[in-house]
């Protein structure tokens, strides 16, 4: 092969090398964004405020407001502390009644493996090695049955205490009942403001709504 082929030769593989890590470097800086896009996907954030005060749409967030409200307004206080308590007491009862059923799940599931009897083989020497063949047979067709049922036990209490949970645990139309109520009583009312972060001083299409 003469010089001028081998050199072109070795051009071509250099430029074929700077164009695959050029469309490498392209395609990464493409990505790049795209995957950053993703990843900052924003949470549309929802607070109750009043008189420059911001509070959490949870049963927190209204304890923390009529607790503000205490020495100002008293009266005020004393009729709807009754029923942030009721909602609190769900709260506690909700998750009290998810982790009985996550507990009693495991516990269940647990024992399923762990109380499985000894089911000892029989040997070829045994006198009695027929009878004894079937009884060992039938030892594990017992620990058998005995795990599938109390696994099921378990995935049964897990999925009762979820759900009892969720039916007991106070909801959105729950806490703006509250909200309902101090604002046909009190002077100042509370704001529902959608798509807007305090913290941040950042709108997402914000609105105030007023109950």
């Amino acid at each position: 092969m003469d010089k001028p082929t081998r050199s072109y030769r070795k051009f071509a593989a250099l430029s074929g090398r700077r164009t695959l890590v050029l469309g490498m470097c392209v395609i990464a800086s493409l990505a790049g964004p795209a995957t950053h896009a993703r990843a900052a996907t924003p949470v549309i954030p929802i607070h109750l405020t009043t008189n420059d005060q911001i509070y959490e749409v949870s049963v927190s967030g209204l304890r923390s407001y009529i607790e503000s409200i205490k020495a100002t307004e008293p009266q005020l206080y004393a009729q709807l502390a009754p029923d942030v308590a009721h909602l609190e007491a769900r709260r506690t009862a909700a998750l009290a009644v998810l982790v009985t059923g996550l507990v009693a799940g495991v516990a269940s599931s647990v024992y399923a493996f762990t109380g499985r009897s000894n089911c000892p083989e029989p040997s070829i020497t045994d006198p009695n090695f027929a009878a004894d063949s079937a009884a060992w047979g039938q030892c594990d067709q017992n620990n058998i049955n005995k795990s599938a049922t109390f696994l099921f036990i378990g995935m049964a209490a897990a999925a009762v205490g979820g759900f009892g949970a969720f039916a007991i645990y106070p909801s959105r139309s729950d806490l703006l009942e509250v909200v309902n109520e101090n604002n046909r009583l009190g002077p100042s009312p509370l704001r529902l403001n959608l798509g807007y972060d305090p913290t941040h001083q950042y709108a997402f299409a914000g609105a105030a709504l007023s109950f």
